[in-house]
């Protein structure tokens, strides 16, 4: 075996020694957490308010109510869609002006796709407090507010989490659906070159998918358990994101301000607490890859706590630790490049690719919005040139976009139209004239090789008045008016394939 044969060898060896020893059994993604029973479970509103106990699957919807009640301004509650068994599958809208479809970004945070992975659950639903009541009175979540479209959805498998038609605990929850799918295992793969068609899609990811395409999110997370990591792309290959640095610097700015706080969060990875997600172990049809190669997204896994079913008394400090990141990766929207194209003559907006030359590939192009003309291009610091495109326009290049870590280059970029080619009508093969005529006319060829012209005569009732066969020689042709009267005539002039009508007026004195 070569040298390189010998290396790819043990590198693959190495990565399966550690996708054993990291990636939980499939038996334990199933067991019920140790500790954990419906003494973790909330009493009522007010104790699932307070976030140190999980709230049953009515408190839950009370909660979500509750918030966009309490806060209408500023917070809307969608349904997304509901689950095999009929719960609800729920997001919050948290924004300025939250009936607008603003030209902002768009934010996602989801948890739970795996029934039995539940702390995200709880963190989602304290982070949407904290936001809704830091509202005016902190600067940093008020600037998130008013310069973000911000979606949460804390619970994407409700049939899972309260699995056994039990909608008091989490205590049985699973890690499928009540069809036995992994929801996680059950978007399109790009590796096996599937369509994006929810055909054939639990219930539950056919709803999120297409949320998912009509949101067209910036940025996005979806949060697990089973371990503690930031998961970036790809999940189903070897290759790297045409952004794979920009990826790596997010997901160490969310470990790292975790690990701060507790050092030994996220602790034992090779690169410190982040992997890419096929180091780790290759997952096929993860929604990870769905969003960022199918929608052009950016979305991470954050895998937030070791245990499952994390027990109620642990949630404080579960939050203490990810409350800063959860922020801080949600501020990254707000950098990068960002813009808007339009029309340069009328100032319409138009959705344009956005390419940046010599780095993208075709999964990693986004999209200006069709309805604002907006974009927003997350990148790592660097000086890129960006291509600017649209069917109909020319493309607009761009050079030496500079861009810095944790702040905003801002484009206003107008589009000219593409010249129309304007298609004259064709000169007539043959020239009549004079006309109106008085003893004679003649018929000149005006673009025809020399051959046989054919002419004939017809009065407006279509009777034939003469017809006529000459050989011409690129010289007109004269005609008597003789057998015709006063009057309009329709001249038929063929030669091969040219065939052409003509008005001719006689005025006989």
């Amino acid at each position: 075996m070569m040298q390189g044969q010998t290396t790819c060898a043990l590198r693959l060896l190495l990565v399966a020694l550690f996708c054993y020893l990291a990636a939980p059994s499939l038996e334990a993604q199933w067991t019920k957490a140790v500790g954990f029973d419906d003494s973790d479970m909330a009493l009522d509103l007010a104790e699932a308010l307070s976030f140190q106990k999980y709230p049953t699957y009515d408190q839950y919807l009370e909660m979500m109510q509750g918030f966009a009640m309490d806060h209408p301004e500023i917070c809307r509650l969608d349904t997304i869609g509901s689950t095999v068994q009929g719960r609800q599958l729920l997001a919050l809208k948290i924004s300025d002006h939250v009936e607008d479809e603003e030209d902002e970004a768009a934010f996602l945070y989801t948890s739970s796709m795996h029934g039995n992975e539940i702390v995200g659950y709880v963190l989602l639903l304290r982070l949407a407090d904290t936001l809704l009541n830091g509202y005016g009175s902190d600067s940093e979540l008020t600037t998130l507010v008013d310069n973000l479209q911000i979606w949460i959805n804390p619970l994407a498998n409700p049939d899972g989490s309260f699995s056994n038609d039990n909608d008091l605990s989490l205590e049985h929850a699973r890690r499928t659906n009540t069809e036995g799918t992994d929801l996680n295992r059950d978007f399109p793969n790009p590796g096996a070159g599937e369509a994006d068609d929810t055909t054939g899609r639990a219930l539950e990811n056919r709803y999120m998918m297409e949320f998912l395409k009509e949101q067209r999110f910036t940025l996005s997370a979806n949060i697990h358990s089973g371990t503690e990591v930031v998961n970036y792309p790809w999940d189903h290959t070897f290759d790297l994101h045409a952004d794979d640095d920009w990826y790596r610097f997010i997901s160490h700015e969310y470990a790292d301000e975790a690990m701060a706080v507790d050092p030994d969060y996220m602790f034992g990875w090779p690169d410190g607490g982040i992997t890419n997600g096929a180091e780790w172990y290759i997952a096929l049809g993860t929604r990870q890859d769905y969003v960022n190669y199918y929608l052009g997204g950016r979305e991470v896994t954050l895998e937030l706590s070791n245990e499952y079913l994390l027990p109620a008394m642990d949630l404080e400090h579960y939050w203490n630790v990810n409350q800063r990141s959860l922020i801080n990766y949600m501020s990254q929207c707000l950098y990068g490049i960002r813009g808007k194209v339009s029309d340069l003559d009328t100032g319409d907006p138009l959705r344009a690719g956005i390419f940046v030359e010599m780095h993208d590939s075709a999964y990693s192009v986004i999209h200006s919005s069709e309805t604002h003309g907006a974009f927003y291009r997350l990148i790592k610091e660097g000086v890129y040139k960006l291509v600017v495109s649209a069917p109909g326009y020319l493309n607009d290049t761009i050079p030496d976009v500079a861009i810095i870590d944790y702040q905003a280059t801002t484009l206003d970029i107008k589009l000219e139209r593409k010249p129309v080619a304007v298609e004259l009508p064709e000169a007539p093969a043959f020239r009549i004239y004079p006309n109106p005529a008085v003893n004679s006319f003649v018929v000149e060829p005006a673009r025809l090789p020399y051959g046989q012209l054919e002419l004939s005569v017809h009065s407006l009732d279509g009777r034939m008045i003469f017809q006529n066969t000459v050989s011409y020689r690129g010289s007109g042709m004269e005609f008597s008016t003789q057998q015709m009267e006063s009057g309009i005539y329709l001249l038929r002039c063929s030669c091969g394939k040219h065939t052409e009508v003509h008005r001719l007026m006689v005025i006989k004195h």
